[in-house]
């Protein structure tokens, strides 16, 4: 999905999107089920990327990876973000741990995929392709459902905060993100559920590029 986003962005954002184990090109590893993992496996694939100026975007299990990444780089002593776009989560610490969802029966597990809407009619309709990725949406509920948030001195990261105001898997408030960065933290509603990115993509790509050149135009009269 992000890929058709490249031509959208300003010609000075350059979009980079991070493969995690077990999808498209790195299909033959395995899935990582927990946050810890998968952090330390994406911040191996980041590290390139943060000599210059960079910006952070992550939908709903992305915006948190995206956020423990972030303490992985402060805590590797690594070049942060000068934004974080966090989309379709609740703040890390208001989140419900031990979510089973990726216990449950194949049938009831679908069912809650469908629920979340966004994934293709198709893939429920073929056997074979659905047993391909069915061990790979479970990693992914098993490494949301299992998270364990530790609390932390907040980052000093703009954030800017999308839900869509239908989204029935949150259970917080957006504005609980703001204890989590030391900088500014901006709240954007969109209307939709879950997959409000995919509804609003054209608005969701001109978010992006007034925050990230107003961000860095403000960088850069602030260097003079």
């Amino acid at each position: 999905m992000y890929k058709k986003w490249a031509k959208a962005l300003d010609p000075s954002i350059v979009l980079t999107p991070l493969e995690m184990a077990g999808r498209g090109g790195r299909m033959g590893e395995s899935c990582c089920e927990d946050v810890p993992s998968a952090v330390k496996d994406l911040l191996r694939f980041t590290r390139k990327y943060t000599t210059g100026p960079y910006a952070i975007f992550g939908h709903s299990m992305g915006s948190l990876l995206a956020y423990e990444l972030m303490r992985s780089l402060r805590d590797e002593g690594l070049r942060l973000p000068i934004a974080a776009f966090l989309s379709g989560r609740d703040a890390p610490h208001s989140v419900e741990s031990n979510r089973t969802t990726y216990l449950l029966p194949d049938e009831a597990f679908i069912e809650e995929i469908k629920s979340l809407g966004g994934t293709s009619n198709e893939l429920f309709q073929h056997k074979e392709l659905l047993n391909l990725f069915m061990p790979i949406m479970r990693a992914d509920f098993k490494l949301v459902g299992t998270y364990h948030y530790e609390p932390g001195e907040p980052l000093p990261v703009h954030m800017i905060v999308m839900n869509g105001n239908q989204d029935t898997s949150l259970c917080g408030e957006s504005i609980e993100w703001k204890s989590h960065t030391s900088h500014t933290c901006d709240i954007v509603q969109f209307e939709g559920g879950h997959f409000f990115i995919q509804e609003h993509e054209k608005k969701v790509i001109s978010l992006i590029n007034d925050r990230m050149l107003g961000i860095l135009t403000s960088s850069v009269m602030t260097q003079r």
